[in-house]
């Protein structure tokens, strides 16, 4: 089978890499091409254009880039014309695969959707457009499910490929000893983001937050992490000088792993931290516009992943106006000095943790993928419109483990 992938960002990348090591794992013989980065060049596919060409923020940039855009979209319409493709693979990114998916439908090519856009949080109307030129759309929120099935999409919850991403086998009392700062019995992590505006505009009021819940409660300990692209010295320059709070290189894993509670930014982050169980609070702020055009657009009552999933507020939200550092510290001390009240908090993101499924995300959307081509090829024969060359490949299905439910075809 030959398989054209696109994904133009790094997280999904991560996720299209995986992906193809799982198709490659049924089918060893399974070639594809597309966009895509350096971990989907090590996973074997034949990288057109890299996603680092084609990262682009703000207006300006994009106006910058605009040609090249028209060409890359031209390339991948030729392309998928004129070279015989089995199946399109699309992840996350709409702005482009929404572009590349209705080029490969017209040109006959089953396209399937693997970390799919959330148009269930804005600009809904987009599913009318999808549902002309996608086969399924592989969805990794349970929610997903009922809603794009309501609006005549074929749909398939496969669970979420951070799963696979993430490990808890750590040693939690050990991740605690290095995190702790002096004289401290509880630690709470601070995570801001991982971009330079989100530094300026998140970790200043976080630090400010961290001040206060100190002078209440000064057995409180404080760790922030610094993505390995943000310069540290930024990072010390606002938190510097406290010996409650400790700076750590990269591993916003570890803070979470170690930590009691959280503060962090709204964003991946909030579901990374239920899947390790940590109750938190969200907060978001950035410039005017950046927040209230997605907002006045948006179809949802929340921001963070986990209050999503859970359909409440499981942890509070402090956005843009009410992102007060006194508001912040006093919810969060209130959880702190109440182990019952924060107790029930980690449970609820268990239960955050458990909506997503098990492990394995990749490996299921492999399996359906490879059946779903194998049914098309079918019919494809029956209709006598196509010969079934490629057929031969369903053979090379394991159906006595994890995959019973894909039939072997003599």
């Amino acid at each position: 089978m030959r398989y054209f992938i696109s994904a133009a960002e790094e997280s999904g990348e991560i996720y299209g890499a995986r992906l193809v090591k799982e198709i490659k794992a049924i089918d060893a013989d399974a070639e594809f091409e597309g966009v895509g980065g350096d971990r989907m060049k090590a996973a074997g596919v034949k990288i057109l254009y890299h996603s680092k060409d084609l990262a682009a923020i703000g207006l300006i940039d994009i106006l910058k880039k605009i040609f090249f855009f028209k060409k890359v979209l031209g390339d991948i319409g030729n392309r998928l014309k004129s070279a015989r493709f089995d199946a399109v693979i699309v992840i996350d990114a709409p702005e482009l695969n929404f572009r590349v998916g209705k080029m490969a439908h017209k040109a006959g090519i089953p396209v399937f959707y693997y970390v799919c856009p959330q148009l269930w949080a804005w600009r809904s109307y987009r599913v009318n457009s999808v549902k002309k030129w996608v086969d399924t759309m592989l969805v990794i929120f349970p929610f997903e499910e009922a809603f794009y099935r309501n609006r005549g999409v074929n749909v398939k919850f496969i669970g979420h490929p951070l799963l696979d991403e993430i490990s808890l086998d750590f040693n939690r009392e050990s991740v605690r000893n290095d995190l702790m700062p002096p004289n401290t019995r509880k630690l709470v992590g601070l995570l801001p983001g991982s971009r330079n505006s989100e530094i300026r505009s998140i970790l200043v009021p976080l630090i400010e937050t961290a001040d206060i819940i100190h002078v209440k409660r000064p057995d409180i300990g404080f760790a922030v992490p610094v993505a390995p692209h943000i310069s540290r010295h930024a990072i010390l320059e606002v938190a510097g000088g406290r010996e409650y709070i400790k700076i750590i290189n990269g591993g916003s894993h570890k803070v979470m792993a170690g930590s009691d509670f959280l503060i962090t930014k709204s964003g991946t982050s909030t579901l990374e931290a239920a899947i390790f169980g940590i109750p938190m609070i969200i907060v978001y702020r950035s410039s005017f516009l950046s927040y209230w055009l997605p907002r006045i657009l948006a179809n949802v009552n929340f921001a963070g992943l986990p209050n999503l999933i859970a359909g409440r507020e499981i942890a509070t939200e402090y956005l843009q106006g009410s992102f007060k550092p006194e508001a912040v510290a006093r919810e969060a001390l209130d959880i702190l000095s109440n182990q019952i009240r924060l107790e029930e908090k980690g449970k609820e993101m268990n239960m955050v943790r458990k909506s997503l499924g098990s492990s394995g995300a990749a490996e299921r959307a492999a399996e359906y993928i490879i059946k779903k081509l194998g049914e098309i090829l079918i019919r494809k024969e029956e209709d006598g419109s196509d010969e079934l060359e490629n057929l031969g490949m369903i053979d090379k299905i394991d159906t006595s483990g994890k995959s019973g439910d894909i039939e072997l075809i003599d």
